[in-house]
């Protein structure tokens, strides 16, 4: 099968909605299908520019933007002008439900790309950021396709996403251009159950189109035992953890008053400090994450506040042989159903003393069981799921 695969974000921006993006591909891929990506120029001043995370094996069409980007570029090549950007940046967000890529819709004309019914077989767009799915929404509304299947997949929502500030001012706006992009739609997947039924409730027009697929991981790593005779165990944690969305704290405590060690990357709006037992780094590339994960004892999932979204690093773990501590927040009850299932996951509530608990005894080593690969969430396996959803 020919697919034209549409991310606005390119692959080399190091964030998790670009490693779910190369696992998803890399899935297509290995299954034989002929993947054609159309994403925007990279920039390699990005602070999260990451050349391992491109893909030798695609044809990429990169668009090249101007205006706020040209500006944003400017930015990042000279630091004078940083405050002027991120001034931009915060008034922008008082008007634009887009993200700063929405130029990449003004390509979807005749004389901008070489795309018509019958090139591909299938399409298939992929947030965030929600600029991807407007994309191919305005090539359905200029006609240069209308037969073609589209697939879109979300990994956050529009309206209900928790990362965006929430502004009465512009909720109507966003809860309308949702539903205009779900309308051209053959099958809408949500990387979320709890998304996929709140979803349902929102737009409930569109219910019977909207699905639900997990997140695959990008590669199997069986890593060698660890004979780990000093009693001392390494933990790792590697996502953001703005106070807003994650609660880190309780896990920061629980290690530094033990006898184990943490590795902690990614951003925030506090400061950790290191102590002996933790080390706090920035938000690292894709390699150096996968080092700090060949080294470790354990490694971390801790689940959002509120809301519906999954954090995607948990089906990263689950590539592994690693024993994963899975710290539940939110809506903890629904969590432990989606996952437990699974025999994996060492669960605990997000305070002080049921982590140390559960530290304890994986000391113990109570959960040695649970070190297995999770082959549901193969890329393989994920990307057939998907293409199949649109021929149900």
């Amino acid at each position: 099968m020919k697919i034209l695969y549409v991310v606005s974000r390119p692959l080399e921006i190091n964030t998790s909605a670009s490693i779910r993006n190369r696992a998803t591909i890399e899935g297509l891929l290995r299954l034989g299908h002929d993947v054609d990506l159309i994403t925007t120029e990279f920039d390699k001043n990005h602070t999260n520019y990451d050349q391992s995370l491109s893909n030798s094996n695609l044809n990429v069409l990169y668009l090249k933007l101007g205006g706020i980007q040209d500006f944003a570029k400017l930015g990042r090549k000279f630091k004078a002008i940083q405050p002027l950007k991120n001034i931009a940046y915060k008034v922008m967000k008082y008007f634009e439900i887009y993200d700063n890529l929405k130029g990449m819709a003004n390509y979807a004309s005749k004389n901008q790309i070489d795309i018509w019914d019958g090139k591909y077989d299938l399409i298939i767009s992929s947030s965030d950021p929600k600029s991807s799915h407007l994309f191919v929404s305005r090539m359905f509304e200029r006609e240069l396709v209308s037969n073609t299947p589209w697939i879109q997949i979300w990994g956050d929502p529009f309206l209900s996403d928790i990362t965006r500030k929430d502004s009465k001012l512009l909720n109507s706006k966003i809860e309308k251009e949702e539903k205009k992009l779900l309308k051209y739609a053959n099958k809408v997947i949500y990387v979320s159950k709890l998304t996929l039924n709140e979803q349902r409730k929102l737009y409930p027009d569109y219910a019977m189109k909207m699905d639900y697929e997990p997140i695959p991981y990008v590669n199997k790593e069986i890593y060698p035992i660890s004979n780990n005779n000093e009693g001392s165990l390494t933990f790792l944690y590697c996502g953001d953890y703005s106070t807003k969305i994650r609660d880190i704290k309780p896990l920061y405590e629980a290690i530094n008053n033990s006898k184990h060690k943490l590795i902690i990357c990614g951003l925030s709006d506090i400061k950790l400090e290191n102590t002996d037992r933790i080390k706090v780094y920035p938000r690292v590339s894709f390699e150096k994450t996968k080092e700090f994960e060949k080294d470790c004892d354990v490694l971390v999932h801790l689940s959002n506040i509120k809301g519906t979204q999954i954090p995607g690093k948990i089906y990263q773990y689950s590539g592994t042989n690693k024993l994963i501590l899975f710290i539940l927040d939110g809506q903890k009850e629904i969590l432990l159903k989606t996952f437990t299932k699974y025999n994996r996951f060492v669960f605990t509530d997000n305070n002080n003393d049921e982590i140390y608990g559960k530290i304890v005894q994986i000391e113990n080593k109570a959960f040695e069981k649970t070190k297995f690969v999770v082959e549901d969430f193969s890329p393989e396996n994920i990307a057939n799921k998907i293409i199949n959803l649109n021929y149900e």
